[in-house]
């Protein structure tokens, strides 16, 4: 099986993306607003984050037209989810067909089908979990009648991230599921490393994917942070989520996720108080957030990097607890190393942000090199050189991450 990542080239399921930009996706609405009345500037933003991967509903008031002309632009694909709420099976043939696969990464079945939104619908009146299985069968089935897994994968249907038990109620679907879909938030601000029920990744692996299907292929294809602030609450400040967002990508990365998707892209409305309308990258005006910047300076510094064999030139010799750090190797096969300390940024019950001391991080170089570059996707697209002695270099590092390369 395959999951595709461009039209030149695919990766295999099961396992995780060598590529981190290709592991690297946002939720969207392009024929709702904001997106609809200001696609021009959603795609002038898009393609500059270095983001390449949207999933969005394919369903009959889509704009097709739109998603070919982001692909052929800016070489976006798309995670097409599916509901019988808006589709039938055939009419989800021929929508696909008028799309054209080849710039489909995945199809996914119905989103969050116990949500109050689904089970209010006469359809689910029956059962809700047996109408989302049923559908999954079928669209499996017409699916497979005409591509294989490996040219179109299909992505199991998804739950609400705090009703964990209904995942049992949807396990009938698991063998129409190529990979499981996951919604991992955390639930009270915690930063993404945090190893808490509800919100660290390998619970939601644990209680999500393994009670669907133990050891599948794993996408988050909804996790992010809200802005909206208030004391014992889940939102958290821009800044915070700025630190937060870049760390949350790199640490599912780490941890085998095979692709994550951002929610999402544009704030979905501008009242101060729904936890709804700010879970965005930029606002609802188009003014792009801290978070936005620091996604794009993020992919900007890893563009091409793959994941480094077992014996990386560059590591990190400091042992604290909280350190984590990805070994890479360019698109010349030059080392790279992704280093962030797991440290909370957010005083939950405060509301406020938390000032993380630096500490300096010992990296051990192998080879020649008279100074290391370090940049700060949080701060600017800059590099920073540091001195290497005795193949040893020392970065400052607080809570935010640091890309660190040999200087050229």
């Amino acid at each position: 099986m395959m999951l595709r990542s461009d039209p030149l080239a695919a990766l295999p399921l099961p396992g995780p993306s060598d590529t981190f930009a290709d592991s690297v996706g946002v939720n969207v609405h392009i024929s709702s607003e904001p997106y609809a009345s200001n696609f021009d500037r959603f795609h002038e933003l898009l393609a500059a984050s270095g983001i390449r991967h949207l999933r969005d509903e394919l369903r009959p008031s889509n704009d097709l037209d739109r998603w070919r002309a982001l692909n052929k632009r800016s070489n976006i694909l798309f995670n097409a989810v599916v509901s019988p709420a808006t589709n039938t099976v055939p009419e989800m043939m021929t929508y696909l067909a008028a799309l054209g696969i080849e710039r489909v990464s995945a199809m996914e079945g119905q989103n969050e089908g116990n949500s109050d939104w689904f089970l209010s619908l006469p359809l689910a009146k029956p059962g809700w979990s047996n109408v989302v299985v049923n559908y999954q069968r079928e669209v499996h089935a017409a699916l497979r009648a005409r591509y294989a897994a490996a040219e179109l994968p299909l992505l199991s249907p998804s739950v609400i991230n705090w009703k964990p038990a209904d995942v049992a109620l949807l396990r009938p679907a698991a063998q129409f599921s190529d990979a499981v879909a996951i919604h991992s938030y955390v639930q009270r601000a915690q930063e993404p490393e945090t190893s808490d029920d509800y919100a660290a990744v390998s619970w939601y692996l644990h209680n999500m994917r393994d009670a669907f299907k133990p050891g599948a292929p794993a996408l988050a294809t909804e996790c992010g942070y809200c802005n909206v602030v208030k004391p014992g609450t889940s939102g958290v400040s821009e800044t915070a989520a700025a630190l937060y967002l870049p760390r949350l990508l790199l640490n599912n990365f780490r941890l085998g996720i095979l692709r994550t998707f951002l929610y999402e892209f544009f704030d979905g409305g501008t009242d101060p108080n729904d936890g709804e309308h700010h879970w965005g990258l930029v606002r609802n005006d188009g003014s792009p957030k801290p978070g936005y910047h620091a996604i794009r300076n993020l992919l900007s510094a890893l563009k091409g990097a793959r994941r480094a064999n077992n014996d990386p030139a560059l590591r990190v010799a400091s042992t604290a607890p909280d350190l984590r750090h990805i070994a890479f190797q360019d698109a010349h096969e030059q080392p790279l190393l992704a280093v962030w300390r797991a440290v909370r940024c957010w005083n939950v019950e405060k509301a406020e942000d938390i000032p993380v001391p630096t500490e300096p991080i010992d990296i051990a170089v192998d080879g020649p090199a008279a100074s290391l570059s370090f940049n700060r996707p949080n701060d600017d697209a800059e590099w920073r050189r540091v001195p290497v002695t005795d193949g040893h270099a020392t970065i400052p590092l607080d809570g935010r991450v640091a890309i660190v390369r040999r200087s050229s």
